[in-house]
């Protein structure tokens, strides 16, 4: 019996300290990946037109930049190199995104300033971010069209846009013998 108690306590004291390394190290890693996201540049990140979002990198993507009149396009994108600002024991993430529509000709349609407005503060780092874009069509009539989205990063004080041209198609005909 005491030797399965040595046993156990020689176990313990080789398990305990490597899980105490193994947690430090983690947090060492995560300083150096907030060190180095605060030092990039901002930007996007597989920014994907999607038929359906799951969850962070989980999307089926869009064939192509066809889309029918009166449908909804749908946007996959992940914030690259968002500033982590640490103070004390917490971590503050603040970034907004604007989401411009325009026409073949360059007329802007739509403008929404800071659409998305994420701002996020935690006792732990958040390292991995997503976000989507929905856009009703609405009646806008088949042509040629640019969505571009702007990311603001509020504590880095810097910003980033990307474009995607997109074509509204005429709306399938309906069956022959369905109304």
């Amino acid at each position: 019996m005491r030797r399965l108690w040595l046993v156990g306590v020689v176990i313990a004291c080789l398990i305990i300290p490597a899980t105490i390394i193994a947690s430090e190290t983690v947090e060492e890693l995560k300083e150096k990946i907030i060190e180095i996201q605060n030092k990039g540049k901002l930007g996007f990140r597989n920014f994907t037109r999607c038929d359906n979002i799951i969850t962070y990198g989980s999307y089926v993507p869009a064939a192509d930049n066809k889309v029918q009149a009166g449908s909804k396009l749908l946007f996959y994108y992940e914030p690259a190199n968002v500033f982590t600002n640490r103070r004390n024991d917490t971590f503050q993430i603040w970034y907004t995104q604007d989401l411009i529509v325009k026409d073949a000709e360059g007329e802007e349609l739509l403008n929404s300033p800071e659409l998305l407005n994420f701002n996020y503060q935690t006792v732990a780092p958040v390292l991995d971010l997503y976000a989507t874009n929905s856009l009703d069509l609405g009646d806008l009539p088949p042509g040629k069209y640019e969505f571009i989205a702007v990311l603001h990063d509020k504590l880095k004080k810097a910003s980033a846009t990307m474009s995607y041209v997109f074509e509204i198609v005429p709306a399938e005909e309906e069956v022959s013998g369905k109304q």
